[in-house]
């Protein structure tokens, strides 16, 4: 009798724990279907993106947006703030309507200037001076017009200074792909960078040489238009500031007009 009260009450006991397991067994799927339900914050792009775009022309031109989707649907490393994208260049296109994850991206030294070269363009230097390229504070990035000054043999009577090009992106200043990098230019002089937010100071005792070159991206025509500038002129260079959208056509200079 006894041996019957014991598997009795060794059946309830394992009956009691097993119903337990069960139901916390069935509160943990359906926490966990939950948690994949929940709405999370991500990057998705807006359109066809080429490869080569800097992150911050993504955010500028508004190429890719925030949108909520449930976590079950989240890729890999997929990026979930913009903060992330600066200072990286995009090495492999986007579809419209895909999330945009860290895998497509690469800092520019790693990526290599043909990815920093939009679609189309093409990557042209010219030689860089204190004088002739705003003292030596252009940085990749920046956006800059062309000026050229031409000189015939009638000299200064025939003499014109004329904007060459109206709107071109520095790609590179030296061997610097990136504002916030520090490398040695093509003469070996260190260059000191800014922090975006203005900090960083340069170095003790860091050479202050300019980068000897400048290279800005140009579509075909503009390069024909700066190489032969630059063949048979001397160029200078002037910064755009960073809310300027449009720079208006202007009919050149001549001697003595410049003086009237």
């Amino acid at each position: 009798m006894r041996a019957k009260v014991l598997i009795l009450v060794a059946a309830l006991v394992l009956g009691v724990v097993a119903a337990v397991s069960a139901a916390r067994y069935i509160d943990g799927a359906r926490e966990r279907v939950e948690a994949q339900d929940q709405p999370v914050d991500i990057l998705v792009a807006q359109q066809d993106i080429p490869a080569g775009l800097s992150g911050e022309e993504l955010i500028a031109q508004e190429l890719v947006a925030v949108e909520t989707v449930p976590r079950r649907w989240v890729s890999d490393g997929a990026v979930s703030s913009t903060a992330l994208l600066e200072g990286k260049i995009l090495t492999v296109s986007l579809t419209r309507g895909e999330q945009v994850t860290q895998g497509r991206f690469s800092l520019p030294s790693a990526a290599g200037l043909s990815f920093a070269v939009p679609e189309d363009f093409v990557a042209v230097s010219l030689p860089n001076t204190a004088e002739r390229g705003v003292a030596g504070l252009i940085r990749p990035g920046d956006t800059v017009i062309v000026y050229a000054t031409f000189e015939p043999e009638g000299g200064l009577a025939e003499a014109v200074t004329k904007l060459v090009l109206r709107k071109a992106r520095v790609l590179a200043v030296g061997m610097t792909t990136t504002a916030l990098s520090s490398t040695a230019d093509d003469e070996g002089a260190t260059e000191s960078r800014v922090g975006a937010l203005g900090g960083g100071e340069p170095a003790e005792g860091a050479a202050t040489a300019v980068p000897s070159t400048i290279t800005l991206a140009l579509s075909p025509e503009d390069a024909e238009k700066l190489v032969f500038a630059q063949e048979q002129g001397r160029i200078w260079l002037a910064l755009l500031g960073s809310g300027t959208i449009e720079v208006p056509a202007t009919p050149g200079q001549r001697f003595p007009g410049i003086v009237e």
